[in-house]
Order: structure tokens, then C-alpha cells, then sequence
């Protein structure tokens, strides 16, 4: 066990001094590290604009999810020959780095801060994950950053639908725990008035009197 482990230590200090090598020689400051770089910047700027100060705890919750689901796939594929990327942001993580921490966090985490309502924002993911399965990697794939053996944009498509859909069902259970548990611990006397105020029927009414 002990000579089997050492030689895993060897394979794997030659596996980074390899990814070391491509990187230096033939990705940093290329056209394509380049686009990952500027597409991360440009993920960060629209997230900063388009998501709600109000909204920051929710969106923060449901980006830590989509990242987990992400960032473990994106292991599990690369370490089964799924799919790899020859150009990387970075040399040392084998992974996606721009994509599994902010393109596909960041997307996903403004689509659902945008869209409340489970109709609208399943057609938002749908056409979010069409878009990066059909359109994204196949260009990936073109400029040399990306390579897939047993990997293809179906599996691709249905993985975000399934990290979008499970992400929002959790992050919203918990909103809705923590929005019940508030109003337990309310006082009785500002419940009622909260309940009052946010009364579809009595907004009605108040709108009413006011013509």
C-alpha cells in the first residue's frame, strides 16, 4: 500500500507540473484566457447591478448551492474522463474555475432573484441552459478550452435544471421557516396590524376610499 501511494504522488506531482507547463506555454495571455477572464468581470458586474441589496442574504444562500452542486459535478466528471479542459484561468484546479464560481453561480442566482414565480423563472433556466449546452460548450469546445468524451449538451441541459430546481425548492423552504418562525415570535398586537396592512382585501379598500 505504501509503494502504491507513493507512486499516486508521483503521477500526481507530474499530472501539476503538466498542467503547469500548458499553462504557461501555450493559455496565460492568450485570446482565450483572456474571454475567461473578461467573462468572470463581467459576471461580477452584473450581479453587483442586478441583484437586490434586500435580496443579498437569499441570493448569497442559493449561489453557495448552485456552486456546490456545480463545482462537486464538475469533479466527479473530470476524475471519471467525462469531459476536460486543456485552457484554465488557473493551472493548479483541474476544474472549470470561471464557471463553476461565477458564470454559472452568478447566472443562475440572478434568474432566481428576478423570477419569483416558479413559471417564469423554469423559462428563464430553460433558456439559460439551453444556451450554455447547445451554444456555450460547443464554442468552448471550438477554441480548444474544452474536450468531451462521455459528456454531451443533453447531460449538460438536464444538470442545470436539476441544480436550478433543487437549489430554489431548498432556499425557499427555508425562507418561508424563517419568515414563519418571525411571525411567531411577533408580538400579538403587531402581527395583527402586519396582517392588517398586508391584507390584499384591505389594500383594496384603502385604494378605494383614497378615489
Amino acid at each position: 500500500m505504501e509503494e502504491l501511494g507513493k507512486r499516486i504522488d508521483q503521477l500526481s506531482n507530474k499530472l501539476t507540473n503538466m498542467r503547469w507547463e500548458i499553462w504557461t506555454k501555450y493559455t496565460l495571455f492568450t485570446w482565450q484566457w483572456w474571454m475567461l477572464v473578461l467573462a468572470c468581470a463581467g459576471m461580477v458586474v452584473l450581479f453587483v447591478v442586478l441583484v437586490r441589496r434586500g435580496n443579498l442574504l437569499k441570493s448569497f444562500a442559493f449561489l453557495g448551492m448552485i456552486y456546490l452542486f456545480n463545482k462537486n459535478l464538475d469533479d466527479v466528471a473530470t476524475a471519471m474522463n467525462w469531459y476536460d479542459y486543456r485552457m484554465q484561468l488557473e493551472p493548479i484546479i483541474p476544474t472549470m474555475l470561471p464557471a463553476n464560481l461565477f458564470i454559472i453561480p452568478g447566472a443562475l442566482t440572478i434568474l432566481y432573484e428576478r423570477y419569483s414565480d416558479w413559471k417564469s423563472y423554469s423559462i428563464a433556466i430553460g433558456a439559460f441552459a439551453v444556451l450554455v449546452s447547445y451554444m456555450a460548450l460547443p464554442l468552448m469546445k471550438q477554441v480548444k478550452i474544452y474536450t468531451d468524451n462521455a459528456w454531451n449538451g443533453h447531460w449538460s441541459l438536464l444538470s442545470l435544471v436539476a441544480m436550478a430546481a433543487i437549489s430554489k425548492l431548498v432556499v425557499d423552504w427555508f425562507v418561508r421557516q424563517q419568515s414563519r418562525e418571525s411571525n411567531e415570535h411577533r408580538d400579538p398586537h403587531e402581527r395583527e396590524i402586519h396582517v392588517l396592512y398586508t391584507s390584499p382585501s384591505l389594500f383594496s379598500r384603502r385604494k378605494g376610499s383614497v378615489k
